[in-house]
């Protein structure tokens, strides 16, 4: 009978990024060393700028409910679905946004909404709207236009913003109780003003029109 020396258990193989031979090359396996790749990076500790950047991409997924019309019971196609969609809205989607809801022409629907934002948005009573309104003597005229419009769009964003009740959309005259309270009066007034006029508009038309004049 034979003896047989025991063999001695080999240690593990440290595992090795799969290759493979082409025109005498040696490639990588891409899709294997990605995958190894993002492993290691997420033992790393996380610096300041990849927690900020996790930080605004989170705040930007952010899911926004919709906003429904008190006459048609719909949301409007265009309502941003995300801040990403909010910050990616146009002026035009903007002002269809307001149609939509009774805010960008005064009826008597416009204030049934929490927070209505009818008497402003076709205004520009900012403190940086005088500024581009005006700009230096050196500025191109074509660039002061920019400027306006920039302006003009993210002034109505921000009221928008305001509407559908996003936080740091407040004007500065919503800075307290009272600058509220006289502003939303003032827009009740305005609005209430805008649909007599409307009426005595309409009225006057119809009654020419009874008198033959049209």
């Amino acid at each position: 009978m034979s003896s047989k020396t025991p063999r001695t258990p080999s240690s593990p193989r440290t595992p090795t990024t799969p290759t493979s031979h082409f025109g005498g090359e040696t490639l990588v396996d891409q899709p294997l060393a990605a995958a190894a790749a993002a492993t290691i990076s997420a033992t790393k500790p996380p610096t300041t700028a990849s927690v900020q950047y996790r930080r605004k991409l989170a705040h930007l997924c952010t899911p926004l409910a919709p906003l429904l019309s008190i006459t048609s019971g719909t949301a409007h196609p265009a309502f941003p679905r995300t801040m990403l969609h909010y910050n990616l809205l146009t002026e035009d989607q903007l002002n269809e946004l307001a149609h939509h809801y009774h805010q960008r022409t005064p009826s008597q629907w416009s204030l049934c909404y929490p927070l209505p934002v009818v008497g402003r948005w076709h205004a520009d009573n900012d403190a940086a709207a005088a500024a581009i309104a005006a700009p230096p003597a050196w500025q191109g005229q074509a660039q002061g236009h920019g400027q306006q419009a920039s302006h003009r769009l993210e002034a109505k964003r921000r009221r928008f913003g305001r509407f559908v009740g996003l936080r740091g959309c407040e004007s500065p005259v919503d800075g307290d109780d009272a600058g509220r309270e006289r502003d939303e009066r003032a827009m009740e007034l305005w609005v209430e003003g805008e649909i007599r006029k409307r009426e005595e508009r309409a009225w006057a038309e119809m009654t020419g029109r009874g008198k033959g004049c049209w």
